[in-house]
């Protein structure tokens, strides 16, 4: 499957290494020039157990990395992996997933049938359809539902094991509130279900977000 992800910082460079890995035909966007040259000469950009071994062995092959949101035309799903980070009043700040999510809809005024775009980043329950869905079908000039289609997809990596928590993982949740979402994001993961028989849970959008809170707020009271 053909594979976009925007952003490659800890989270996007992983996924993004692993989706290769996973025998998927993967582009990494990235504003930071530096950082896109170094995926693309196989090196990697963070220091994470087993990541540089896959981008040296995909980077500039199967995995390639841009600083062209054009890219992601070629692509049938595209993963949002961008920074979600606190706010001194402990809200998130959302500006950079925003930004991100209506330069993508101003991409996919470009492009013809299906696009499927996937939260990946933490965020509040509701984000994904009450406040980024908006945003990419307005910039994208497209409806969603019809040619747009979103989900949620949390991850659950920790610094230190990323690669193996990807890769062996206790569950896979998949949000989505429509059929061609849901088939997406099962074709996009099938292989690492199928290798490791990893259970996967299916709900809705908000559902999922709302995991990825439960999932972190109980790992913190552990």
């Amino acid at each position: 499957m053909r594979v976009s992800i925007l952003g490659s910082g800890y989270v996007g460079t992983t996924i993004a290494a692993c989706f290769a890995d996973m025998g998927h035909e993967v582009v990494n966007i990235d504003i930071d020039q530096t950082i896109v040259d170094a995926i693309n000469d196989g090196q990697s950009p963070i220091h994470e157990p087993g990541l540089e071994d896959l981008i040296a062995t995909y980077g500039g092959d199967r995995l390639v990395a841009s600083t062209e949101y054009a890219d992601v035309l070629d692509t049938d799903i595209t993963f949002l992996a961008l920074p979600t980070p606190s706010r001194e009043d402990g809200s998130i700040d959302t500006s950079i997933i925003e930004a991100a999510t209506e330069s993508l809809g101003d991409t996919l005024q470009q492009k013809g049938g299906d696009h499927i775009v996937v939260t990946k980043s933490t965020v509040l329950p509701t984000t994904t359809t009450d406040t980024l869905a908006p945003i990419l079908a307005d910039a994208a000039k497209k409806t969603i539902g019809e040619e747009l289609h979103i989900a949620m997809n949390p991850e659950f990596l920790r610094e230190g094991t990323a690669v193996e928590d990807f890769q062996n993982p206790d569950k896979v949740v998949f949000g989505a509130d429509d059929d061609t979402a849901l088939q997406a994001l099962s074709e996009v993961f099938d292989p690492l279900i199928e290798a490791t028989g990893a259970p996967v849970v299916e709900t809705g959008v908000k559902e999922a977000e709302m995991i990825k809170y439960a999932n972190n707020g109980f790992l913190a009271a552990k």
